[in-house]
């Protein structure tokens, strides 16, 4: 089985971490990188797969975000397109960018231990939230030593606090949080997209595996291919508009088929009686499916 997309952070000549303040790329693909990396929301909504559960951040949310741990963030279902894409405060760096044993120091055992819970994902309070607002507001603005001593002091303050919700399952190997969050991305796809012309490789390529890994990952963990899977939630939708009275060919057309005699051949298999008996069958309260 393909992993999912490794990013390798690149970091400036003179500096040794990465701060960006701008509008999230809300097209990039799930991804894992080394890099321990903070972001701070501070404009608009943003929804995201983080390890294995999904999330909506709003603005003044902090998440840390531990080493090769898996995320993607995109529009949220909210989101108004003529509005301004939202934007936020991204730090990343390197456990080891001050020397691999730099936070084993007794004076840095908080934060190493925090460091260390950061695997999983972590989403700060307000409280804490407020305590770092004018630190990281400021930090992109500071120069050489003092962003340096400005990120220690992050971290510091939110070492200080235990008071904080872990995004992904506790003790979730680094795979599995890859795997749950790989199915969470295809299922959320097909939801709102059933009604579209969707391809194996389309979908695939969201979760960067070729056709054939994709196929063959797909049925091992649901016992059922691809496209079964969007026929069922086609076939669904189009016994929903046939009980409110839309005729057959609506039906088929709005429910993403565009051959009428395929829907018909698909629904008679998934629901054991063809369209037109369905609806005549539903009409007399006599089919219930």
């Amino acid at each position: 089985m393909e992993t999912i997309a490794f990013r390798d952070i690149n970091t400036q000549k003179h500096c040794s971490f990465v701060i960006k303040e701008e509008p999230f790329d809300l097209n990039t693909r799930w991804h894992y990188h080394e890099d321990i990396e903070i972001i701070f929301f501070q404009k608009g909504a943003v929804s995201g797969i983080m390890g294995n559960r999904f999330y909506t951040f709003n603005e003044g949310d902090l998440v840390l975000l531990g080493s090769n741990f898996p995320h993607v963030l995109f529009k949220s279902e909210n989101h108004n397109y003529n509005e301004e894409i939202p934007s936020g405060l991204v730090v990343q760096f390197k456990k080891g960018f001050l020397g691999e044993t730099f936070f084993k120091a007794p004076e840095l055992k908080a934060i190493n231990k925090l460091l260390f819970k950061s695997k999983n994902g972590l989403k700060f309070n307000i409280k804490q939230k407020d305590k770092c607002k004018l630190l990281l507001s400021g930090i992109s603005s500071r120069q050489n030593i003092r962003q340096l001593f400005d990120l220690l002091e992050i971290l510091n303050i939110l070492s200080a606090e235990e008071d904080c919700e872990v995004l992904s399952l506790k003790n979730t190997h680094p795979q599995s949080a890859l795997d749950e969050s790989r199915m969470a991305i295809v299922r959320l796809y097909l939801q709102d997209n059933f009604k579209e012309d969707i391809s194996v490789q389309e979908v695939a390529d969201m979760v960067n595996m070729t056709v054939t890994s994709f196929c063959r990952y797909y049925k091992s963990r649901t016992l059922k291919h691809f496209k079964q899977t969007l026929n069922e939630i086609r076939i669904s939708y189009a016994c929903e508009l046939l009980l409110k009275n839309n005729n057959v060919q609506e039906a088929c057309y709005e429910s993403g088929f565009n051959n009428p005699a395929y829907f018909s051949r698909t629904f008679k298999k998934i629901v054991g009686v063809n369209p037109s008996t369905y609806k005549s069958s539903t009409e007399l309260n006599v089919v219930r499916w």
